[in-house]
């Protein structure tokens, strides 16, 4: 048996176990073995490129920190780097087979969706979303999305996913500083509205009294009488401006009682028609979420009425496993949802509700109302 032919197989067997490093020896002959030898060798070269570049993807792709998934066209997970199993709590290989829609917290469109903007825009972020760990703990991410081309010349999609925990930690640190602050110049304003201007209108007002019960001239009475009037709507503003600035109930007897006077406090009570409903007792949580969670429904119904021009409010509380659940609906005239503008209202409603690491869904139609549903989770 010629030589060059157990070179062959030698050659063949180290190649199917990953050895490169040896070429088969051409002879002078240069006859048809020789050929062979020759493509074996050119067989060897490539294979050992592809295998470098798969070695050295393999290498980057477990040793970048954030988490790393490719997807196949269905997006179904064909495979994922170190750093997801480690940060999903999964076993090795056990995120292999499962639908990416059942881990990221976004509708069931999301994959179809991510699909249609490649094809169309090209790669692209997604700056927040929510990917969940095997034990269904919510990991805030920012995503991004691209191609991924691969010898098989298949359309495989690499999907990029990095923990913002931090980051938001600290955004909701700046935002609750901030409300904080300005939850404290509204109390300050309050006490000293009532402590000092109140009391000191409500002394005029008893001057005036006196005096016009004292006076004799029945046109500097009626003129009294009138002052004394202004006056007393001016105190009853007032005491309505303390109310909004930092109502007593609120922190006193906790937050529906506090919504509940609010309705009946409420300019608009007489016009519109308020449901609060409570499906079972609410815990005793911190001040910060009560103060929040008021000014929201403030906002709401403000706009409800100002804006939508509603006539029914229902506001609706719920509490069920360390979660709290607000629902807010009017029936006014609604919006569309796609064209909704972000104003300073809108802003600071989710800037309150996001300093909670809440969420926030918003519905509207025209002509059919509006809805919030507002989640905060609850720590005790």
């Amino acid at each position: 048996m010629d030589n060059r032919l157990k070179e062959i197989n030698l050659r063949l067997s180290e190649y199917s176990i990953g050895n490169f490093d040896n070429n088969i020896k051409i002879s002078p002959r240069l006859d048809e073995v020789d050929a062979i030898s020759s493509g074996i060798n050119m067989l060897g070269e490539e294979l050992k490129s592809i295998t470098i570049s798969r070695d050295y993807f393999n290498n980057i792709f477990n040793s970048v920190s954030d988490m790393v998934f490719i997807l196949n066209p269905k997006g179904i997970i064909t495979d994922a780097n170190k750093s997801a199993k480690e940060q999903m709590r999964y076993e090795h290989d056990s995120l292999i087979g499962k639908k990416i829609n059942e881990l990221i917290h976004d509708p069931p469109s999301f994959f179809s969706n991510m699909v249609r903007q490649l094809k169309k825009n090209g790669p692209f972020t997604k700056n927040q979303s929510m990917i969940y760990s095997k034990k269904r703990e919510a990991i805030p991410v920012k995503i991004g999305v691209s191609y991924l081309k691969n010898e098989k010349k298949d359309d495989s999609i690499l999907l990029t996913a990095s923990d913002i925990t931090f980051q938001i930690n600290t955004e909701n640190l700046i935002i609750r500083a901030i409300i904080d602050t300005q939850e404290k110049e509204r109390q300050r304003l309050s006490k000293d509205f009532h402590d000092s201007l109140i009391q000191q209108l409500s002394a005029i007002k008893f001057y005036i009294s006196s005096t016009s019960y004292l006076t004799r001239s029945q046109k500097l009475k009626t003129i009294l009488n009138n002052s004394n009037e202004a006056l007393s709507d001016v105190i009853i503003e007032m005491r309505n401006i303390c109310f909004n600035l930092m109502p007593k109930t609120l922190h006193e007897f906790g937050l529906v009682k506090a919504v509940r006077e609010f309705c009946n406090h409420s300019i608009y009570h007489r016009k519109t028609n308020f449901i609060i409903e409570q499906s079972n007792k609410l815990p005793d949580f911190s001040s910060e979420i009560k103060i929040d969670l008021y000014r929201v429904i403030q906002e709401f119904i403000n706009n409800a009425i100002k804006h939508g021009e509603a006539s029914e409010i229902k506001i609706s509380f719920y509490f069920n496993k360390n979660n709290l659940k607000l629902k807010l609906v009017d029936n006014g005239r609604g919006f569309d949802n796609k064209q909704m503008a972000e104003g300073m209202g809108l802003q600071n409603v989710k800037s309150r509700i996001k300093s909670h690491n809440g969420t926030l869904d918003i519905v509207s139609n025209i002509g059919k109302g509006t809805c919030y549903k507002i989640g905060i989770p609850i720590i005790f």
